[in-house]
């Protein structure tokens, strides 16, 4: 027998309300969960029990409303606190294209998170860092790569300003990221030389003059969509719209999200957001960046999946996958995934 239930031995004059009452449940309540567990032969229909000699109860009943509240408090809150990031992930990031290539890339990513002291509203800052970068396991070793990876790693930490609500709406003293640049660029300059690299940092700093152009360069990205979510995103039910980019740098597509809930591991809770594009636009589109007046006859439609792992207690942030796939006519044009994992030997 189930170690959660008992058999009560019925007396006369019990009712199914009287029981019930005893033990904190309605009458309708025991009579669904006896049922649950009997025989189809054992079933009880009535109040009065008349006839029955013993009823099924369960040893700490709880109603499915008292559920969905502990289950409730398994998760991450509704909005943002300093314990749900870790200081430190493991990413591994893949490309797949419609030609069958595919590219991995794997790097740590630091993330310090706080809250700003000097704010009546909840705001929060976070100083992010991307290094120890592996392409398809080895170092990059193409110089493109390299002067990509040097120009930023000289403005690391970035610091991203973040709402209590999730998502990142800015970076906190843009300014000081082309002053950190320009402190650095000699010593790049030393290194990488000739006319090609000097018009790649000229570029460079150009670009560290637009804050708008930067902030999307970053929040358009999928790792930064992933990490930084809407905190709502893990009480929501039924469906609802929501805008991501399934491109770095294109538009935002709108698709219709609906998410799912795992309670079942003992420490920690699982989040599934998953969704489809409800308004198609075209792959020439999204890859541009830029919505054309006339709408192709070839429409791209793609699907995309969040995942969080976070712990019941310390509702900490400690896996999170993703993935946004593009079909072109019905095929496959190009598919990115990204795995983030708690990295417990740096935090």
């Amino acid at each position: 027998m189930d170690q959660n239930i008992l058999l009560y031995e019925v007396q006369p004059g019990d009712t199914l309300g009287k029981i019930g009452k005893a033990i904190g449940i309605t009458g309708d309540q025991l009579k669904d969960f006896h049922n649950s567990h009997c025989g189809k032969m054992d079933k009880v229909w009535f109040d009065n029990l008349f006839g029955i000699k013993q009823i099924i109860i369960p040893k700490d009943y709880k109603s499915p409303q008292q559920l969905k509240t502990e289950r409730e408090k398994e998760l991450p809150p509704p909005h943002l606190t300093e314990d749900f990031y870790a200081d430190c992930y493991s990413v591994t990031e893949t490309f797949l294209s419609f030609s069958g290539n595919a590219i991995e890339i794997e790097y740590k990513v630091d993330i310090n998170f706080k809250r700003k002291q000097e704010t009546d509203t909840a705001v929060y800052t976070a100083d992010v860092r991307c290094h120890d970068f592996r392409k398809n396991e080895n170092h990059p070793d193409d110089k493109i790569s390299e002067i990509a990876l040097a120009c930023m790693e000289s403005i690391y930490p970035i610091t991203f300003t973040i709402p209590f609500q999730g998502k990142i709406s800015g970076i906190f003293e843009f300014e000081k990221l082309k002053q950190k640049f320009e402190k650095k660029r000699p010593d790049l300059e030393s290194f990488f030389t000739g006319e090609i690299y000097k018009a790649y940092l000229d570029k460079f700093a150009s670009n560290l003059e637009n804050s708008g152009y930067i902030l999307k360069q970053f929040s358009s990205t999928l790792l930064y969509q992933l990490i930084f979510p809407k905190m709502e995103w893990f009480h929501k039910t039924g469906n609802w719209p929501e805008d991501f980019c399934f491109i770095q740098n294109s538009f935002l597509l709108k698709c219709r999200m609906n998410a799912e809930y795992s309670h079942t591991e003992p420490e920690t809770a699982e989040t599934l957001l998953k969704g489809y594009i409800e308004e198609p636009s075209s792959i020439q589109e999204v890859l541009r960046g830029v919505p054309f007046t006339e709408k192709s006859q070839e429409q791209a439609d793609g699907t995309i999946e969040f995942r969080y792992r976070t712990d019941k207690k310390t509702k900490k942030m400690l896996q999170a996958e993703a993935s946004v796939i593009l079909n072109n006519e019905g095929e496959l044009y190009r598919k990115q995934t990204l795995k983030l994992i708690y990295d417990e030997r740096r935090s």
